[in-house]
């Protein structure tokens, strides 16, 4: 297993065990971290450590339950790793469950995450959460 697939993977094994600070040991200062638009939080995108650390915040307030299990981690060239896997919640508000797949792409320099780009299914989120996302009821 090569460096950057270990990072990720301990990376994984952090947030399972709610270890914030551990994953956010691993992301370079400037890290571009990029969630979906019309995901519950972070949607298009954040720069920094802190403001993903504030987006990890934000978790809580929407989910009484979250996790990311991933099932295989693919390595591409020297700098990339994508990872797929599913992801499951309860939505804190509703007690709806949420189940979807995921698919993380990592970009890896010098041993720190220096981008991750989320794709997921926003809808089934928001279905959970028995609502229309935010940007969404703006429209």
């Amino acid at each position: 297993m090569s460096a950057n697939v270990d990072l990720v993977r301990k990376t994984y094994e952090a947030f399972a065990r709610g270890d914030i600070d551990t994953v956010l040991a691993g992301f370079a200062e400037d890290i571009e971290w990029i969630e979906p638009a019309g995901y519950f939080a972070g949607a298009g995108g954040v720069r920094g450590r802190a403001a993903v650390a504030e987006v990890f915040g934000e978790y809580p307030k929407f989910w009484s339950e979250l996790s990311v299990t991933p099932d295989r981690f693919l390595e591409a060239g020297d700098e990339w790793v994508i990872v797929t896997g599913d992801q499951r919640g309860i939505a804190r508000e509703t007690g709806n469950e949420y189940r979807g797949r995921v698919c993380n792409v990592w970009q890896i320099r010098d041993g720190q995450a220096v981008r991750l780009e989320v794709f997921t299914d926003t809808g089934l989120m928001w279905k959970a959460f028995g609502r229309l996302p935010p940007d969404a009821e703006r429209a």
